[in-house]
């Protein structure tokens, strides 16, 4: 990667959807086509792919809202840094997303320490007092994430394009071999603010019984998956249904 690369925002927005009981994808992407005849959706087939989330041993970085990753897509390898956070009521705000570009096979965030550190200080208000270079520098791969799905996208002739993933997720804490898997439906929308988005977001939510929104990241499913709380919410308690592999 160019170690002088402009950093880029990400530019879809994810929501994340458990799938209840027995059902089955193929009905789920049956009953949408029914409640959305505007609406094409057309099988893309079969995809995968696999995010290695990094941090220093002690999790400073994600105890903060930082999540550094190296997520494979279309065939390459991409560094990306988020920054997540919450308002009051536990209101998800947006993600800040950074993309700084393809790396190469056996690189990691620390090979780009200035670049990761530039990315992290963009996405606070306030300056650090502490070194991040040095922080980035001894990050670790902690979790990894394999998904293969199928995808979808999903078309209206007003020129709008979303797409859907039914998706096998498989989350695992690197250091213990830990593996738990989820069936779930990944909603992939264009950032900009559009009424499609919307109607899809409130059909999918309100009208398909069968899936339950789930108002956190793929990261943060993965935190609760593996580190689980004494007391689980109402909503990671959709999460306890499954077994672990």
């Amino acid at each position: 990667m160019d170690k002088n690369s402009k950093l880029e925002l990400e530019n879809s927005k994810e929501f994340h959807f458990v799938l209840l009981g027995y059902s089955k994808f193929k009905d789920i992407i049956s009953k949408l086509a029914g409640l959305l005849p505007q609406y094409r959706i057309v099988s893309q087939g079969k995809i995968s792919s696999r995010e290695v989330v990094y941090d220093v041993e002690d999790n400073t970085l994600s105890n903060a809202g930082i999540v550094i990753s190296i997520q494979e897509e279309k065939g390459k390898d991409v560094l990306k840094v988020r920054k997540l956070s919450r308002l009051v009521g536990n209101m998800k705000r947006p993600p800040k997303t950074y993309v700084l570009g393809s790396v190469e096979e056996g690189e990691e965030p620390k090979d780009y320490s200035l670049q990761v550190s530039s990315a992290i200080e963009s996405s606070f208000s306030t300056p650090f007092t502490v070194d991040l270079d040095d922080f980035v520098k001894k990050t670790i791969p902690k979790i990894e994430v394999d998904i293969e799905a199928t995808k979808y996208n999903v078309i209206c002739g007003t020129g709008y394009r979303a797409n859907i993933l039914c998706e096998k997720a498989t989350y695992k804490d690197i250091k213990t071999g830990k593996k738990i898997v989820r069936n779930g439906v990944t909603l992939l929308l264009p950032r900009e603010e559009r009424p499609e988005s919307e109607e899809l977001l409130k059909i999918i939510d309100g009208k398909v019984c069968e899936l339950a929104l789930y108002n956190y990241s793929r990261f943060e499913i993965a935190q609760k998956l593996l580190y689980p709380k004494t007391e689980a919410s109402e909503e990671d308690k959709l999460w306890e249904d499954e077994e672990e592999e």
